[in-house]
């Protein structure tokens, strides 16, 4: 896009991705919603709904020790950019339990009207 800048994504991107999993951890679906795209949400209140039927109303504490993040590409669409990022790095999701290393694709999308900011379209675990 016109004026993009791979730094201010990559650190805006750092940021939803701690954000989220916070969201995530809360079962906060308003914020989840804002930063995802409808497809993607959809997959995420039914994964939700799954973890609350399987796990009595506990809620998840997901420690984010390290987070890296790699700009893999971009691209122009019809109507939309799309970014894909790799994150990596090293997240604890039980207080009694060691960190683990994860490695996820997320695609982002962007209108190109410039209206709303990237969501999330789909993420792909690696690791």
């Amino acid at each position: 896009p016109a004026g993009f800048v791979a730094d201010g994504l990559l650190a805006a991107c750092k940021t939803n991705f701690v954000t989220l999993q916070e969201a995530w951890d809360r079962s906060d679906i308003g914020s989840l919603r804002a930063m995802m795209t409808d497809d993607v949400m959809a997959q995420i209140k039914s994964r939700l709904a799954e973890n609350e039927s399987h796990g009595g109303g506990v809620c998840n504490k997901t420690d984010v020790l390290r987070l890296d993040a790699k700009l893999l590409g971009i691209e122009g669409l019809t109507d939309v950019y799309m970014a894909s990022v790799e994150f990596s790095g090293m997240i604890r999701e039980d207080a009694s339990a060691g960190p683990s290393p994860f490695r996820e694709v997320w695609n982002m999308t962007k209108q190109r009207n410039g209206a709303g900011g990237w969501l999330v379209a789909g993420v792909q675990a690696l690791q």
